[in-house]
């Protein structure tokens, strides 16, 4: 009786195991991911490109430009004050993409596509007239004193809700006949995006969608079919808020005779989670939307943003 007690609990513990074991697996791999993705949206946001060296080699480079030392931690810690120092910052002391992002609004009157190192090159060279060989954060924090009164703009913290309609113009032709999947295009933001008495995404902020899929129009009339994903706008802290055709943006484009009138006759306009514009009414004809092309689309889910007050 005793040994088959002890048997019995010996079989609880192993079928317990098995359950609990694969979870703390499951959930050290998904750490690991994220790890592994933070760090490379780091590298995209500072240098534009990943790296391929090993992780700890890519966080050593990264905090040797930024501050001039390696920091101390494992590496999943080090990562999060990189991204915190880089991408999010605080109400109190905002990010680095913030600071760059504020800086060139200001002399330029528009946010670029460029990595930050190539914006703080840029502003370097437009403030100073030479580059500087110091750490990235003191040349960022440099640039961002001069840029504003007393070194400092007024800020908030503050959520943009989904909805918000989001004005664009693009920057280039894109279409069923020209374009190959993959294509990357650009657009910008046509006017100042203010909420709450604070500019969340200025004007002239460029961003970059993806042709998913461009399918050419047949002799046989089998239409043309163009599916576009809008990905995300940097907002002027440095976020990247989502960008959709949901429903809100589809609305007002109805309203005012853009989107589905004469510069993209013939699409239909569907609301989904990614922000495709899909397909063609007239058989046989190519979608084409024109350099120049206006268009609404809309933030997709709640996001919260530091920003500057007016």
């Amino acid at each position: 009786m005793f040994v088959k007690k002890r048997i019995s609990i010996f079989l609880t513990v192993v079928f317990l195991l098995s359950i609990i074991l694969p979870q703390i697996a499951l959930a050290q791999t998904s750490a690991d991911i994220a790890v592994i993705e933070d760090l490379a949206q780091i590298e995209l946001r500072v240098f534009g490109e990943v790296k391929d060296d090993a992780l700890l080699s890519r966080v050593e480079f990264l905090e040797k430009e930024l501050v001039g030392r390696t920091l101390p931690g494992i590496l999943k810690d080090r990562v999060k004050q990189l991204k915190d120092f880089i991408v999010i910052g605080t109400p109190d002391e905002p990010s680095l993409s913030f600071k760059v992002n504020s800086a060139q609004w200001t002399l330029q009157d528009e946010i670029t596509d460029e990595p930050l190192l190539s914006k703080i090159e840029n502003l370097e060279i437009k403030i100073f007239g030479e580059l500087s060989e110091e750490v990235l954060a003191m040349r960022a924090e440099k640039i961002f004193t001069v840029c504003f009164p007393e070194g400092r703009p007024n800020i908030q913290d503050i959520t943009i809700p989904a909805g918000t309609l989001i004005p664009i113009v693009l920057l280039e032709s894109i279409g069923s006949k020209k374009s190959d999947d993959g294509d990357i295009f650009e657009y910008q933001v046509t006017e100042d995006i203010v909420y709450s008495g604070s500019v969340i995404i200025p004007k002239n902020t460029v961003a970059r969608g993806e042709v998913i899929k461009a399918k050419k129009a047949s002799v046989l009339l089998k239409k043309g079919k163009l599916e576009i994903d809008f990905k995300s706008i940097e907002a002027l802290d440095g976020t990247n808020i989502r960008l959709i055709m949901g429903e809100a943006a589809e609305e007002e484009n109805s309203r005012l005779g853009i989107a589905i009138g004469a510069s993209i006759a013939g699409l239909i306009i569907l609301s989904n989670p990614i922000g495709l514009v899909v397909g063609a009414l007239i058989p046989g004809k190519n979608i084409t939307l024109k350099e120049g092309t206006k268009i609404y689309l809309e933030v997709a889910t709640d996001t919260k943003v530091i920003s500057l007050a007016q």
